[in-house]
């Protein structure tokens, strides 16, 4: 069985979905969640090519929390949708579970209270023989991170979700950590299409799943992404260089970058100083090509500008 997936789409414009069996959508299919646009994302999902369409709302998706009774008039005209809320349904012997929920995000719907007991009894109703697991936020410490800064998943899914171990755990909601991680043969997915500025820039991830296995499919690769791997080595050798061979890596390196971004190295040191470089390749490598493991961000400039011969910020 093939599954595309993809997640906090907001507006739809501008994506081209693969073919594939089985079509998951992980939430924030609107921008504000009014019926308008709840109508528009059903007319668009519903046109979709795939034979089995299923998703979730997220925490722009407000009409699903407000009101559930327009939703659900809206959903009786497309029959061939599949909506998941703490509900589950299975295909061809795989058994999917959905829960829109997310620990306390500014004043958004399906919000609950960060380490708390309602957040626990939601997780809680995930079945233990779930093969695979759509929720829109991530669980604690898997691709939740927006810039390599602090953790924003939530605590009591990592722990209902290590209890339940689906084999595939799709979700979305912190657009920078688009990408997919391991452990061991399970998988997860975090599907954002919008980057942190709401642009479609990242692309569905395609996973086929089987009784004896599970694979995450690539798409074919850009010129750029060639070029983006080789900095990405060029700066893992760096920092096991030392002194003044490691300056010299990171001055090409940043030079290289800067001219793929079309700035200065003086400009790119004196943002990369605060933010860290390895982030930002992990992201330009993401949107030229298939989604990787994310290794975690470092912040590696600081008190090199000097050894670069660049103006110090």
């Amino acid at each position: 069985m093939r599954l595309v997936f993809i997640s906090d789409t907001h507006t739809h414009r501008n994506i081209s979905l693969p073919q594939g069996d089985v079509l998951v959508h992980a939430g924030d299919a609107t921008s504000s969640g009014t019926l308008a646009e709840v109508s528009q994302f059903l007319e668009w999902f519903s046109a979709q090519p795939h034979s089995r369409k299923i998703f979730i709302a997220g925490n722009h998706d407000w009409l699903f929390e407000r009101e559930p009774n327009s939703a659900s008039m809206l959903l009786i005209e497309h029959p061939d949708l599949v909506y998941l809320q703490d509900s589950g349904v299975e295909i061809e012997g795989i058994r999917f579970w959905g829960s829109p929920w997310q620990p306390a995000f500014y004043d958004w719907a399906f919000n609950l209270p960060r380490k708390g007991v309602r957040l626990r009894e939601a997780w809680n109703k995930i079945p233990m023989d779930t093969d695979v697991l759509i929720t829109h936020g991530p669980p604690y410490g898997v691709l939740d991170q927006v810039g390599g800064g602090e953790h924003l998943g939530c605590e009591e899914l990592k722990i209902r979700r290590a209890a339940v171990k689906p084999r595939v755990h799709v979700f979305g909601h912190i657009h920078d950590s688009y990408g997919v991680a391991y452990e061991g043969s399970r998988i997860m997915v975090n599907a954002s299409i919008c980057d942190e500025s709401y642009r479609p820039i990242h692309r569905p991830i395609v996973v086929d799943i089987s009784p004896e296995k599970i694979e995450v499919l690539g798409t074919e690769t850009r010129p750029q992404r060639e070029r983006l791997m080789a900095l990405m080595a060029g700066l893992e050798s760096a920092e096991r260089a030392h002194g003044e061979i490691q300056a010299m890596q990171f001055k090409g390196i940043m030079h290289g970058m800067a001219e793929y971004l079309g700035k200065s190295p003086d400009e790119l040191v004196q943002d990369y100083v605060r933010r860290g470089l390895r982030s930002d390749l992990i992201r330009f490598l993401r949107s030229e090509g298939k989604p990787a493991r994310r290794p975690l961000p470092v912040k590696i400039l600081e008190g090199y500008e000097d050894d670069l011969g660049l103006t110090a910020p």
